[in-house]
């Protein structure tokens, strides 16, 4: 009698289940960093783009750069200002930025020097824990200083 041998075995079966567990495995934590990565460049991108609105704010008005000028002078600009046209609608996270998130314009040395402190629903620039106070000089990052990402925080 001739044998039909058609499928495959239980234990053909659990070395290929054991073979894509074990390339999850590796795989997934992978792939998580790697979204995580992105959604902090996209934070950092738009703290970036803040920083750039507040430059073109200051160089949009004669009343702001004066405000600057004063001794010991600083033009702050909050969240609403920055957002007034929703550019950010929502943070790299899908949560919100809070009100409180500024940028604070000062001169220093005959050029201007952005201090930045934005907080998001999961991560934030400057600041300490969930707060944003410009008159402290802690939660103050020099915008040069925004070319690297380890200057975002997670929460």
């Amino acid at each position: 009698m001739k044998k039909n041998k058609k499928g495959f075995t239980l234990v053909e079966l659990l070395a290929v289940i054991a073979l894509l567990a074990l390339l999850m495995g590796i795989a997934v934590p992978n792939i998580i960093s790697t979204i995580n990565n992105s959604k902090r460049n996209d934070f950092l991108a738009d703290t970036k783009r803040m920083v750039a609105k507040a430059e073109y704010l200051i160089s949009a008005s004669k009343s702001d750069r004066d405000t600057v000028r004063k001794t010991n002078g600083a033009k702050i600009y909050r969240f609403a200002d920055l957002n007034a046209k929703n550019e950010f609608p929502s943070d790299a996270d899908g949560g919100s930025y809070n009100a409180n998130s500024y940028v604070k314009v000062t001169l220093d040395s005959g050029s201007y020097k952005f201090c930045v402190c934005v907080l998001g629903s999961k991560r934030r620039v400057g600041g300490s824990g969930n707060t944003c106070n410009p008159t402290t000089a802690s939660d103050c990052i020099d915008s040069k200083s925004l070319t690297g990402i380890d200057i975002v925080k997670d929460s």
